[in-house]
């Protein structure tokens, strides 16, 4: 399949794609101190081994952010995969065009609007 996107568009795409990337690296080296996601869960742990159950709210929270944080590079890698296999723009439920406005205001977008609003009501 090819993409519904103008060699524009997809160029538009790509570096916006590059730009969050950059971004949330920023964020993840900030958030994380510098080290892996295993090697911060180790430290936060071994910070205060004996807090009190208060403090474990802290860690989880933290450690949640350094999830979320790793999921959205998961989606941005695979987004910048699509659009260089070629299948970028189309929807991996029912295969239409993803419209070019959706593409800008969320760069990860999988689904087309109306597949999107069902996979959000189930």
């Amino acid at each position: 399949m090819n993409s519904p996107l103008t060699a524009a568009q997809q160029a538009w795409i790509e570096a916006e794609l590059h730009l969050q990337q950059t971004a949330l690296e920023r964020e993840q080296t900030l958030q994380s101190g510098g080290v892996s996601r295993v090697e911060q869960a180790a430290q936060l742990l071994a910070d205060d081994p004996d807090a009190p159950r208060e403090h474990e709210g802290d860690r989880e929270v933290t450690l949640e952010l350094a999830d979320r944080l790793m999921g959205d590079a998961r989606a941005l890698n695979d987004a910048l995969l699509r659009l260089r296999g070629g299948d970028y723009g189309l929807c991996t439920d029912c295969g239409s065009n993803i419209p070019f406005d959706r593409l800008k205001a969320q760069p990860t977008a999988l689904r087309c609007i109306a597949c999107q609003e069902r996979a959000e009501q189930r």
